[in-house]
C-alpha cells in the first residue's frame, strides 16, 4: 500500500494518492508514514508550508532510520525550494516598485500605519509580514503592534499604497494616507461652549488676536478622541553620588479632546488648560454653591459628548501610538499642534497628537 501511495504521488496522481491514503489509515492510524506521505502529498500539491510542518513535528517523534533520512530529505528539499520562491516574489517586488517610481509623475509624501493584530494571529502574520516587507519573522512580530496603531514608516505614496495592497491581501490591517490630506483639514481650538444644546456654539481661535463663533449640530460629528499630552518641567534630583543635577521629568498631563466633523473636514479640539470654564455654559448648577474645580469642570464636558455621542465610536490609544511616533522627528516639523496653551518648549507630544486624530480622521473616511 505505501509504495502505491508513493507511486501515485510520483505520478501526481493525487487524488488517487489521497484515497489510497485515507484507505491506509483505517487501520494504521498510530503509523508514522501516514504522517510521512500525508506531508509528502502536501509538498508535491504545492502546500509547502504545511509540508515542512509535517516534517518537522515528526522528525523527533520517530526512530526509523529511513523515515528520519525521508523526512530530512523532504525538509531539504523544501527549504531549497522556498528558498528560491522567496528570491522569486522579492524580484517582482523589486520590479512592481521600479515601476511604481518610474511611471509616477511626482512623488507625494506619505504615511503607512500598521493597525492592532490580535495576540493569537500574530505568528501568522509575522511570517507573512517579514516576506512582503523583507525582514526577518522575529523583527516582523516586534514590528505588529497588538494595542494601538503603530507608525511604521514614510514615503512615497504610490509605494505605501502597494505595500498596502500587499499586506491587506494576507489580512494584516493598515493604510496609507498622503501627507497633504492630513494638513487640508482645518482645526478649530475652542475657548469654551456658548450653547452645548439643541446644537452646540462654540467661541474658538480664529487668529492670535481674533475670536470668532461656529455652530454645528450633533449629528455631524462622526467620533471623539481623547489623550493626555505630559507636561514636563526641570527639576533637581540628587544622583547616586548625592550631587544635585538638572533632569526633565513629566510633571502632570493635559487633557485633550477632538470632536470630528467630516462632511466639514473639520475637527474642533478642547484642551483643559486652554478652555475658558467661566465661561459660556455653567457646569455649576448639579453642585449646589459649591466651587468645582477645573476638573469636575472638564468631566462635566466629557459626560456630556458621550450622552450626544451615545452610538459614536471614541478612540483613547494614543499614548501607546505617540511613544512611537514621536521618533519621527521630520514628519513631525510638518505639523501644526494647534494646541495654544503656555509650554516652556514646544513639544512633539502635540504634534503627534494631532497626527493622530488626524489619522483617524482620515482613515473613518475610507473605512
Amino acid at each position: 500500500m505505501l509504495e502505491a501511495i508513493s507511486d501515485a504521488i510520483k505520478a501526481e496522481q493525487f487524488e488517487t494518492a489521497d484515497q489510497l491514503l485515507q484507505s491506509f489509515k483505517v487501520d494504521q492510524l498510530d503509523n508514522p508514514w501516514v504522517d510521512y506521505y500525508e506531508a509528502r502529498l502536501a509538498e508535491a500539491r504545492g502546500d509547502w508550508v504545511i509540508a515542512q510542518d509535517g516534517y518537522r513535528q515528526l522528525i523527533p517523534l520517530v526512530n526509523n532510520p529511513k523515515l528520519i533520512a525521508k523526512l530530512r530529505q523532504g525538509l531539504e528539499r523544501l527549504d531549497k525550494q522556498l528558498e528560491e520562491q522567496i528570491k522569486q516574489e522579492q524580484t517582482a517586488q523589486k520590479l512592481a516598485l521600479e515601476r511604481i517610481k518610474t511611471t509616477a509623475s511626482h512623488q507625494e509624501l506619505g504615511i503607512f500605519i500598521l493597525e492592532s493584530i490580535p495576540p493569537e494571529l500574530k505568528q501568522t502574520a509575522a511570517v507573512n509580514f517579514a516576506k512582503i516587507m523583507q525582514t526577518d519573522p522575529y523583527t516582523a512580530r516586534l514590528q505588529l503592534p497588538s494595542r494601538s496603531w503603530r507608525l511604521y514608516r514614510t514615503g512615497d505614496i504610490q509605494e505605501l499604497r502597494f505595500y498596502v495592497e500587499k499586506l491587506q491581501a494576507v489580512n494584516i490591517p493598515c493604510f496609507c494616507v498622503p501627507v497633504s490630506q492630513l494638513l487640508d483639514l482645518t482645526t478649530k481650538p475652542v475657548f469654551y461652549f456658548s450653547e452645548i444644546t439643541p446644537n452646540p456654539t462654540i467661541v474658538y481661535r480664529l487668529n492670535k488676536d481674533e475670536d470668532a463663533i461656529f455652530s454645528f449640530s450633533w449629528s455631524e460629528v462622526s467620533q471623539r478622541v481623547e489623550g493626555l499630552l505630559p507636561i514636563f518641567e526641570e527639576c533637581l534630583e540628587a544622583n547616586a553620588r548625592g550631587k544635585m543635577e538638572r533632569k526633565t521629568k513629566i510633571q502632570d498631563y493635559a487633557r485633550i479632546c477632538d470632536l470630528h466633523l467630516p462632511d466639514r473636514q473639520m475637527i474642533i479640539r478642547l484642551c483643559d488648560r486652554v478652555y475658558e470654564f467661566d465661561e459660556g455654559i455653567s457646569m455649576s448648577s448639579s453642585h449646589g454653591q459649591r466651587e468645582i474645580t477645573s476638573n469636575e469642570q472638564w468631566n462635566y464636558l466629557m459626560n456630556a459628548f458621550k450622552e450626544k455621542m451615545l452610538d459614536k465610536p471614541s478612540w483613547t490609544e494614543f499614548n501607546p501610538f505617540a511613544e512611537n511616533a514621536i521618533d519621527f522627528k521630520e514628519l513631525l516639523k510638518l505639523i501644526d499642534p494647534h494646541t495654544y496653551f503656555l509650554r516652556r518648549e514646544e513639544s512633539d507630544w502635540d504634534r503627534a497628537f494631532h497626527l493622530y486624530s488626524s489619522l483617524i480622521f482620515c482613515r473613518s473616511l475610507f473605512s
